[in-house]
């Protein structure tokens, strides 16, 4: 039987890094039975990578209609070539709950109509590292309501705090489809075949890593460390900062944030509020571990002890000046790339009005 697998994340558990592989071995998947199509719908902030979201591109998703119905359509077509088809996109999970159960529901009607399977693949990340990473991604792409949220505001949010209610969403989501089509694995390195996401990942469509698939360096989403996300974020709600304008300054932050981290690393939850926020998810995590892995605990809870990110810091002075200089350095840089453009561009233009005057010339 031909088989859908569709990957919806969870948020910040390499799903960028599993999509860039997918695409780089397209062949090497596709003689193997197996296909990552990309599709022509594109998405306000979306990477095209992401070929699963047209699913959720909906409130309410009508098997018989719209994008749905067309990329239906066009994977009913490439089974006729390809048993495997994999979907992944991230949003996904963090969809609301309607949106989500009526993408399911048209899902699970369609693979009973067409004669097809579903299979389901999710990555869970430890709640507290979910949470910090995820405002980093908002502060760092300055999108969503966190991306100019101060912590202490994001960590209130309940719209976040929901969305790591695993226990719910894995039953709900396994009441409608049945255990055995949801492939649950954790996002923990030490837990991933071969110690490798790209094994671990192809393990859950069938598929073994092999010296025919290629790895390019590693595409990780680099993370604002030391005192950088707090200056990302205050320039987040200067206003008139327009998409340009924010990937300026991500590149000036970006360049500097690895030695910011060095000189001060820190965590936004101490250990002690770490500890406290994940006893919050402690019977809920233990019913997915029950459950779901026939185990006592979902995750390792060990921690690196490190100080709380303040923002009176003794850094943040030292970290200004760089942002200051990685931003005169990013304009020097680029002021070169355009006085070389200019230069070539003379050239190209002189150059035909020369061939014209030799000719002139030899007349």
């Amino acid at each position: 039987m031909n088989t859908l697998y569709v990957h919806v994340g969870t948020t910040k558990t390499a799903t960028t890094a599993i999509q860039n592989f997918l695409l780089d071995n397209q062949k090497v998947l596709n003689q193997k039975g197996y296909c990552y199509p990309m599709f022509p719908y594109r998405y306000e902030n979306i990477s095209e990578k992401r070929n699963g979201h047209f699913l959720i591109n909906d409130q309410e998703t009508d098997q018989n209609s719209g994008v749905f119905r067309e990329g239906m359509d066009k994977i009913l077509e490439l089974f006729e070539t390809y048993p495997n088809i994999i979907l992944s996109d991230e949003g996904i999970w963090s969809a609301s709950h309607r949106r989500r159960m009526s993408m399911w529901k048209a899902l699970k009607a369609e693979g009973k109509e067409k004669g097809f399977d579903v299979k389901i693949i999710v990555y869970l990340r430890r709640q507290d590292a979910y949470l910090v990473s995820s405002w980093n991604q908002m502060v760092k792409s300055g999108i969503g309501h966190g991306a100019v949220k101060t912590w202490e505001q994001y960590v209130e949010d309940q719209r976040y705090l929901r969305k790591m209610d695993y226990y719910k969403q894995l039953k709900k989501t396994s009441d409608l489809w049945g255990r055995k089509r949801l492939v649950i694995r954790r996002f923990e390195p030490k837990r991933f075949l071969e110690g490798s996401i790209y094994a671990d990942f192809l393990d859950t469509v069938g598929l073994k890593l092999t010296d025919e698939f290629k790895i390019e360096k590693f595409m990780r989403n680099i993370r604002m460390e030391g005192n950088t996300q707090e200056i990302k974020r205050v320039l987040n709600n200067m206003p008139g900062l327009i998409e340009n304008y924010h990937s300026f300054f991500y590149r000036a932050l970006i360049s500097y944030a690895e030695q910011s981290g060095k000189d001060y690393p820190c965590d936004m939850l101490s250990k002690e509020e770490a500890e406290a926020f994940m006893e919050g998810y402690k019977e809920m995590n233990q019913k997915v571990a029950e459950e779901f892995f026939g185990e006592s605990e979902l995750f390792d809870l060990s921690r690196k002890d490190l100080p709380k990110w303040e923002k009176d810091n003794p850094h943040m002075a030292d970290d200004m000046i760089r942002f200051v200089g990685a931003c005169c350095i990013q304009l020097i840089n680029e002021n070169k790339e355009l006085r070389k453009e200019i230069k070539d561009l003379k050239s190209k233009m002189q150059h035909p009005f020369r061939t014209i005057k030799k000719k002139l010339i030899s007349k």
